[in-house]
């Protein structure tokens, strides 16, 4: 059993994270609740098959609570975050701090044998053209958001051996703190509510990975720490790459929306490539959890529980 601190670990990946991870182990959770998101996330807090403490408290301040949990974790996942391109561009002085800084207060106080595991976005590459991207590719980030998460795993594998970076694929799935906004959420949001899919930039292509995937992987590699640190990972499920267009005909397949090619209209995130995840493939992780599934979890959420309370907090994002 490990004690395990997690920032930002009452957020979309954190909640989960947590309630996974507390089965068998001691977790902490560090959480602003940035997203007024408590009540959604209780139920992982308030549990009977885990041991969780909670500090509803920023990281940016490293109070005495924190400070404390830090000397006392054997691992520390560190996903406190301003996350996404718009949020970082819209505020950037904190999502700096945050994104970056904070992770080289962490370092400074940490043993050589505390265990990271950080979660950066292989938003990092940009746009490659036909090129398939390992973790050898060139850093191109396209964004502030992009930009800080990359130079915050740089510093850590530069900085702390006993460390383990994963570069994420676009995220998708229901979680206690759920998001909208993700792309494939997104686009069965809008085919749920208005039964068509406007498609510009079609031919984008990306990368995808189920939140629960994430979850699992997180927990590959604390249980392979021996095998894994001091190296950097692309995660994600090869098996769905596909373009933007390719994702919609599959929401039409699964709720018969109609798809649409808009002319003229660009998006600006210009993200376009395909990523390889065999680095990490290779050492025995596998994906559980496909489109398919993710897009019909995402229809049955939106049919069931589409409460006030989940609305105002989608919107805040």
């Amino acid at each position: 059993m490990s004690r395990i601190l997690i920032t930002g670990g009452a957020g979309y990946i954190g909640s989960k994270l947590a309630a996974r991870l507390s089965v068998f182990n001691d977790v902490v959770v560090f959480d602003n609740l940035f997203y007024d998101q408590g009540p959604l996330v209780a139920p992982v807090f308030h549990n009977s098959y885990g041991q969780i403490k909670f500090y509803n408290e920023d990281v940016t301040d490293w109070s005495n609570n924190l400070i404390r949990e830090v000397i006392n974790a054997d691992v520390i996942i560190p996903l406190a975050a301003m996350v996404g391109a718009p949020l970082c561009e819209r505020l950037p002085e904190q999502s700096t701090a945050i994104n970056y800084q904070w992770i080289e207060d962490l370092v400074a106080r940490l043993r050589g044998d505390q265990l990271v595991v950080y979660p950066n976005t292989n938003s990092g590459y940009g746009s490659t053209g036909s090129e398939i991207c390992t973790e050898e590719t060139p850093s191109n980030p396209l964004s502030l958001y992009g930009t800080t998460k990359q130079k915050a795993e740089d510093y850590l594998l530069e900085n702390h051996e006993c460390s383990i970076c994963f570069r994420l694929a676009t995220v998708f799935g229901w979680s206690y703190r759920p998001r909208t906004d993700l792309l494939v959420n997104n686009l069965t949001k809008t085919a749920f509510e208005y039964n068509e899919l406007e498609i510009f930039d079609g031919h984008f292509r990306r990368n995808y990975i189920h939140v629960n995937d994430i979850v699992r992987a997180f927990e590959f590699a604390i249980d392979n720490r021996d095998r894994m640190v001091g190296n950097v990972y692309n995660l994600g499920n090869d098996d769905i790459n596909c373009t933007k267009k390719d994702l919609a005909l599959k929401i039409r397949e699964l709720t018969g929306a109609r798809v649409i090619d808009v002319k003229g209209r660009t998006d600006p995130d210009k993200r376009d490539y395909i990523v390889s995840s065999d680095k990490l493939t290779n050492l025995g992780y596998y994906c559980a959890s496909n489109l398919e599934y993710g897009i019909k979890e995402m229809l049955y959420h939106y049919e069931n529980f589409h409460s006030n309370l989940v609305e105002d907090v989608c919107k805040n994002y």
